[in-house]
């Protein structure tokens, strides 16, 4: 990745150095350092998930957008590694994946193609406990949260569209069963991304599931 695919990424913010900081986990020193560097450069292998956090944070926050073409190129190499393997595994197939899917379109087919076990839609309903862990993280995490298990009673949405949160909650059981002790919030970061995917599909489709629910970020 060269400096001047970053670059355009963090321009398209619109935001200065002295606030992309409060995002991107780096020294004002070290992003300035970043803007006076040849584009054509290679740029730090260990800036990378410092700059993969701070995007996802910025989507969060809606600085930056899903339906951008430079935020969907940079997401296509800087998903969790879970998801990394999981879209190399179905991405053979046109069933799946129809033609020309975006990046959104793919990791949402990627929770819906989670969630449509009977098995997995199982364990989603028999452990609540465990993905409510989760709210430790913050607000930001116990809403999005609360908003998918509101979604899994709902009468008014049907088991297809469902799919997407049981498989976004599934994900989070995945990622407990690795960690079960201490959850280190800093090494979910991009997971809290992938739940917005989720989140995001049903806020739009069914607002008056948000009703009550306080999303933040």
């Amino acid at each position: 990745m060269k400096y001047s695919e970053v670059m355009a990424l963090l321009n398209e913010t619109g935001l200065s150095p002295e606030a992309l900081v409060h995002y991107i986990p780096v020294s004002n020193s070290t992003y300035r350092r970043w803007i006076k560097t040849s584009p054509l450069e290679e740029f730090p292998k260990e800036y990378e998930v410092s700059v993969a956090s701070g995007v996802y944070k910025l989507l969060n926050a809606r600085v930056l957008s899903y339906d951008s073409s430079l935020v969907n190129a940079f997401l296509k190499n800087h998903l969790p590694e879970y998801f990394q393997a999981a879209l190399k595994q179905l991405d053979g197939s046109s069933d799946i994946f129809p033609k020309n899917s975006s990046h959104q379109d793919k990791v949402m087919a990627v929770l819906s193609n989670l969630g449509s076990g009977a098995k997995v839609r199982t364990q989603v309903e028999r452990s609540t406990k465990k993905i409510m862990k989760f709210s430790e993280f913050g607000s930001a995490w116990k809403q999005r949260i609360s908003l998918l298990l509101k979604i899994i009673p709902s009468k008014e949405i049907s088991l297809p569209e469902k799919a997407f949160s049981y498989g976004a909650l599934f994900y989070l059981l995945w990622l407990f069963d690795l960690t079960p002790d201490t959850l280190p919030v800093f090494g979910f970061v991009d997971d809290f991304g992938v739940l917005g995917f989720a989140v995001a599909y049903y806020v739009k489709r069914f607002p008056q599931l948000a009703e009550g629910i306080e999303l933040i970020g």
